[in-house]
This record gives C-alpha cells, sequence and structure tokens, in this order.
C-alpha cells in the first residue's frame, strides 16, 4: 500500500513536472520580457545571417585566389615546358642564376626541372626565404597545394603544378601563397570587425525602435492594471484598425465596455431585487394593515352581537356587510395589480374614447349626484385606439373617482379628450381628468402611483379607498403603451393626463375606414348636458 501510495504521488509530482514541460516547452526567452527577446532574436539571427555571408565570401575569394594562382601556374608551365636541360640554365645546385637568358624566360615563380629522379635545374628568387616540397610531382599534374619544405622559414603552403617534357623531364613550376594568405585574413578580420559594429548598431536600433512600437502594449499593461482595481470606466487608446495593436485594442475596449455593461446590469440587478424584495414587504404589510382593519370591524361587529351588548341585529348586519364590501374591493385590486405584474395579454380591439367618457361620466353622475361633472371632446374626431375596453373603462372611472373623493366637495371635475396635433409622430389620443379644488403637495405628487400610498392618511381611510387605485391606473394605462403624468398645485387644482398611442399607428387604411362606423364626434353635443354639478360630501388624500 505504501509503495501504491509513493508511486502514487510519484506520477503526481512527474505529471505536474509534465505538465509544466507541456506549459513552457523548454524555450529559454519565455522568461525575458517581450522586448529583450526580440532583441535577442534578432541579434542571432543578424549574426548567424553575417556569419553565413561571411563565411560565403570568405570562400569565394579564397577560391578566387587560388584560382588566380592557377591560371598563373598554367601559362608558366607552358612556357618552361622542353627548356633545355643543360648548364646554360645555371647551377643546378643553388638556382644562382637570377639572370635571364635566351633559353630561359624571366619569372618570379620557383621552377624545378627533374631529369630521371634527379633535380638538374631549381629557380627561387632571391626574395624568397622559403621552397615548396615537390618530391611528390613526379608526373604531370595539375595546379594543386603541396607544403613547405621542411627547415624553410615559413610553414604558408605552395600551390604546384608539373608537365612532362619531350625529353621526359619533369618540369615543376609554384608560387607560395603567402600573399592570398595575407589577404584572407585581411579580409576576415574587415569581414568581423563590419559584422560587430553592424550587430552593435542592430542591438541599439532594435532596442530604440522595438521599445516605441511596444509602447502600445505598455498602455494596454498600465490601462489593464487600473482595471484590475476596479476602474471599469478605463480604456485602451485606440489605434489604426489595419495594425494588429489596433485590433487588439478595439477587441480589448469591446470587451471592457461588456464587462462594464455586466457589472452594471449585475448591480442593477441587484439592486432592483433589493428594492423588489422591499417594496414585496412593504406591499405585503400594507395589504395585511389594510385587511386588519375590516376583519377587525367584521369581528368586532359580530362578537358585539353574540355578547348581547346589542340587539340591533339589522345594525350589525349592515356593518358587517359594509366592511366585507371594503375587503372584497382590496382583494380585487390585488387581484388586478397581480395580474398586471404577472403580465397577462389582455384584448387588443379598437376603443372608441368617447364611448368610454360617457358612459364613465354617467356613472360618476349616478355615483356622486349633484356633483358637476363636464366632458369635452376636444379632437374634433372620434378618439380611437387599440386595446381593452374594460380596462380603459377602468382607468377613466378610477380617474373620476379619485379626482371626486379628493379634490373637495365643491371641486368641479372636467373629462377632456384629446388628440396630439396632425403631423406629430407617433400619433397618440388620450384624455386629461382635470379638478379645480384642493390641489397635492409637491412632495407627494412623486409617489402618487405607489402602491398603498395616501398623500392624507388621516382622512383617506373614511373615504373608502384601498390606496391602490392610481397604480391599478399606471400599470393598465402602460400595458396599453401609454403614458400617465400629474400636474397639481396647492389651492389650483389637479390635472392627470393620459396619452395612448392613436389606433391609425396600429392599423391600416382598411381597418380605419371599418371603424368609421362607430359615430361621429359632432353627434354628442356639450358633454355638459350630462348633468348638473353637486356636493361631495366627504374629501379625502389621493388614493
Amino acid at each position: 500500500m505504501a509503495s501504491t501510495r509513493a508511486g502514487g504521488r510519484s506520477g503526481i509530482r512527474s505529471g505536474v513536472r509534465e505538465g509544466t514541460r507541456r506549459r513552457y516547452p523548454g524555450v529559454f526567452l519565455s522568461h525575458f520580457p517581450l522586448r529583450v527577446s526580440l532583441v535577442i532574436v534578432m541579434t542571432t539571427l543578424a549574426a548567424l545571417g553575417l556569419a553565413v555571408s561571411g563565411a560565403v565570401v570568405t570562400g569565394m575569394m579564397q577560391q578566387f585566389l587560388v584560382n588566380r594562382v592557377d591560371e598563373q601556374l598554367t601559362t608558366a608551365t607552358r612556357e618552361w615546358a622542353n627548356r633545355p636541360t643543360d648548364s646554360s640554365l645555371g647551377d643546378s645546385a643553388t638556382g644562382s642564376d637570377t639572370q635571364p637568358g635566351p633559353s630561359r624566360p624571366p619569372s618570379q615563380f620557383y621552377v624545378s626541372i627533374i631529369d630521371r629522379g634527379t633535380t638538374v635545374y631549381v629557380n627561387i628568387p632571391a626574395s624568397w626565404t622559403s621552397a615548396p616540397d615537390v618530391s611528390s610531382l613526379t608526373e604531370e599534374t595539375p595546379p594543386v597545394t603541396v607544403p613547405a619544405r621542411e627547415g624553410s622559414s615559413s610553414t604558408t603552403p605552395w600551390r604546384a603544378a608539373a608537365v612532362i617534357n619531350e625529353s621526359g623531364s619533369v618540369t615543376v613550376v609554384a608560387l607560395p601563397m603567402e600573399g592570398e594568405f595575407h589577404i584572407m585574413s585581411q579580409l576576415i578580420v574587415v569581414l568581423v570587425t563590419i559584422g560587430l559594429v553592424v550587430l552593435v548598431l542592430l542591438v541599439v536600433a532594435s532596442l530604440y525602435l522595438i521599445r516605441r512600437a511596444l509602447q502600445p502594449l505598455y498602455l494596454v499593461e498600465r490601462t489593464a492594471g487600473r482595471i484590475a482595481k476596479g476602474q471599469l470606466d478605463e480604456r485602451v487608446p485606440e489605434w489604426s484598425p489595419n495594425t494588429e495593436v489596433g485590433r487588439l485594442s478595439g477587441a480589448l475596449n469591446r470587451m471592457l465596455a461588456q464587462i462594464q455593461g455586466a457589472f452594471i446590469a449585475m448591480n442593477n440587478s441587484e439592486r432592483q431585487a433589493r428594492e423588489a424584495e422591499a417594496s414585496m414587504r412593504r406591499f405585503i404589510g400594507d395589504a395585511s394593515h389594510e385587511l386588519r382593519t375590516p376583519l377587525t370591524s367584521v369581528r368586532g361587529y359580530a362578537d358585539l352581537y353574540k355578547s348581547g351588548a346589542t340587539k340591533d341585529a339589522d345594525m350589525v348586519i349592515d356593518r358587517i356587510s359594509s366592511e366585507a364590501g371594503r375587503m372584497s374591493l382590496l382583494v380585487e385590486d390585488l387581484l388586478t395589480l397581480v395580474r398586471m405584474d404577472e403580465g397577462r395579454p389582455m384584448r387588443r380591439d379598437p376603443v372608441d374614447l368617447l364611448d368610454l367618457g360617457v358612459a364613465a361620466v354617467e356613472n360618476a353622475r349616478a355615483g356622486f349626484p349633484g356633483r358637476e361633472i363636464t366632458l369635452v371632446n376636444g379632437t374634433g374626431s372620434i378618439p380611437l385606439t387599440i386595446g381593452d375596453s374594460d380596462r380603459l373603462h377602468q382607468v377613466i372611472g378610477n380617474l373620476l373617482t379619485n379626482a371626486l373623493r379628493h379634490g373637495g366637495e365643491d371641486a368641479r371635475v372636467t373629462l377632456t379628450l384629446t388628440r396630439s396635433p396632425a403631423g406629430t409622430e407617433p400619433a397618440t389620443v388620450g384624455f386629461d381628468v382635470t379638478d379645480d379644488g384642493a390641489g397635492i403637495p409637491a412632495a407627494d405628487v412623486p409617489h402618487l402611483f405607489e402602491r398603498f400610498y395616501r398623500a392624507d392618511v388621516s382622512r383617506s381611510r373614511a373615504s373608502g379607498g384601498s390606496g391602490l387605485g392610481l397604480s391599478i391606473v399606471k400599470s393598465l394605462v402602460e400595458a396599453h403603451g401609454g403614458t400617465i403624468t400629474v400636474e397639481s398645485e396647492l389651492g389650483e387644482g389637479t390635472t392627470f393626463r393620459v396619452r395612448l398611442p392613436a389606433a391609425a399607428e396600429m392599423l391600416d387604411d382598411r381597418d380605419i375606414e371599418d371603424l368609421e362606423d362607430l359615430g361621429d364626434a359632432g353627434d354628442l353635443g356639450d358633454a355638459g348636458d350630462l348633468g348638473d354639478t353637486g356636493d361631495l360630501g366627504d374629501t379625502g388624500g389621493r388614493s
């Protein structure tokens, strides 16, 4: 078991090492900054290129010099071939005859004539201090390299060529390579010096140019560091998209924008979730509180009758029925809001706002007899929209009821049908509900459409409102693609403005022609004929 564990650990370590090797596959430059790695690579490649080119140049120069010597040797062998071998050629032992004669051309070559194994003539220029070893050249031989003779003061090789004369003797002509070797050594020194200078200049220039070329990457690095510290609004400078750095910066900026958008969306989602949770808790608490009051009243009247404290059963039943109706209204409003929150689809039919306005005003007159309620058609035609007629009737009814209950007992209420001016895009129709009552404090106006919000808590409960009416109105209007706004001044009154998409924005011409049968707006006359003004009774805060 121990060996198994040891083997397992060894295998793991081996796997880790192998993974490391795969991650860093032995590349020496991977441990250096990019600019240093680039300089090293460029310098190495340049050095290799200079070395190869120097070797090629040296080889070609050496071959050129050798060929030149060989041409001289070939010419000399032709001139010295078949020369007489008598004593007129000079002293064969010393080669001291350096003066040309009629049988010997002038020469700066080493020349030896070998006849039947015996050297009968040797010519060595007086300025030379060494001689070649030509003992191996016993037959006709093209130019070859031979060493210097033993005992010579110089070890520089020679080039020699041999030719067989008609007499059977062998004439050997040779030249030392000392001059060519000197030329080659000087050439190598020049090439090495030039190569070193070029490499130094290349290193300096490449460091400067690479640093300038990598400057955008340094900016990217610094920007990424600031982003890592939480500065998500940082962006990489933009460069030309035709360059790699430009494409990289564009991709990074797009990625950063997406990351920032994701963070913002996440923060917004968290904030909305917290707000929704707080709103839900507040909603549940308000709903519980609203239901507790009528439930307490119902239970109180039931206990009162049960204990025999009162014998007026009709009064008790009336009170219980009234509180039950109040609870029913609250529950119905809650269900309406739930349906709106769930986004349940509504009917999408042509709706004549004039018909709805007439019906809503008639209902309001019946519910609030004696109050002054006026309907004004300011469109000059039939204001048509697309939606659910029952829900839109509920919107108008809620706003009229709200104005009648909370505007003041002497407040006059006007329902005005409107249409956007010709040429307005998009075209809208709508209505304004206006009262000239007490108005609403400016601090309460932004909160009017919040659920269970009451501008005057002490009086709103007495008015019988649930605190959900305006919330329902706003949800229904927005579900129809419309908007609702409110304007109010203390002592001047309040106006609720509802705007809905006109049917012309949602139907084609044929549908509009089919709707013309709904009636003519001029048939209504003055909506004020629908009833007279009257008194409201109690007032309260808007709900």
